[in-house]
């Protein structure tokens, strides 16, 4: 059995998480959702190194969005770590920003929602999340995905990403196939660049790990017995 760490994006706490944790334990494997402070990629990065650096056994490390970024740096030279999933997620090479990735796809309407306050953090305002973020996700549980997301650094999209650990591990990616946060053409051909498994969870938004738990679920539980 593996440990599985969930890393989750930016706008995005660890209990994103909890339709997808209940099942990896139930499979027997450690789970940890970790959280992430969002002040910068260097912080979210340090605190998953951190937990990776407590597990002595074969871990399987799951990202989200900006998660995928976090996880790129911190599996870097990290033999124990057996496989990278990438869900919705940006997956850079070397020397690659988030803001030059996604010239590669055309510009979603979300892009023009964000706000970032006095400290430079940004946010889509919790009247837009639901439409954006989550819009297959049930009513009331994309209120709460709004009221509890995390504010981030916005110096996180130009964030120049080093060696990255998807040229040294097996890789994995879940297409969130309605995504209007993260355009599925680039994640697809973040996919392919890489070489991943790819499964496509059709119609999905941004927030696949809630809205499709079953997808995500299945394509963790085949990572972890690869």
């Amino acid at each position: 059995m593996a440990t599985i760490l969930l890393v989750h994006g930016a706008l995005a706490d660890g209990s994103c998480w909890s339709e997808v944790i209940p099942p990896l334990q139930d499979a027997g494997h450690s789970v940890v959702a970790v959280q992430q402070p969002l002040s910068s990629i260097d912080d979210d990065v340090a605190r998953v190194r951190a937990e990776l650096e407590a597990v002595e056994e074969a871990v399987v490390l799951v990202g989200h969005s900006f998660g995928g970024v976090a996880i790129t740096q911190a599996a870097h030279h990290m033999p124990h770590v057996s496989a990278l999933v990438y869900v919705a997620a940006f997956a850079p090479d070397e020397g690659e920003s988030v803001a030059r990735l996604t010239e590669r796809a055309p510009k979603l309407p979300s892009a023009e929602r964000f706000t970032v306050d006095e400290g430079g953090r940004f946010r889509l305002p919790r009247q837009e999340f639901p439409r954006f973020f989550c819009p297959d996700v049930e009513s009331v549980r994309a209120r709460v995905l709004a009221a509890a997301q995390g504010p981030a650094d916005a110096g996180r999209f130009d964030y120049r990403s080093g060696p990255p650990a998807w040229r040294e591990h097996p890789t994995y990616y879940v297409v969130a196939g309605a995504d209007q946060i993260v355009h599925p053409e680039l994640q697809r051909w973040l996919a392919a660049r890489m070489g991943a498994i790819v499964t496509t969870a059709d119609g999905a938004g941004h927030a696949v790990m809630v809205s499709r738990p079953d997808v995500v679920t299945e394509v963790v539980l085949a990572a972890a017995a690869a």
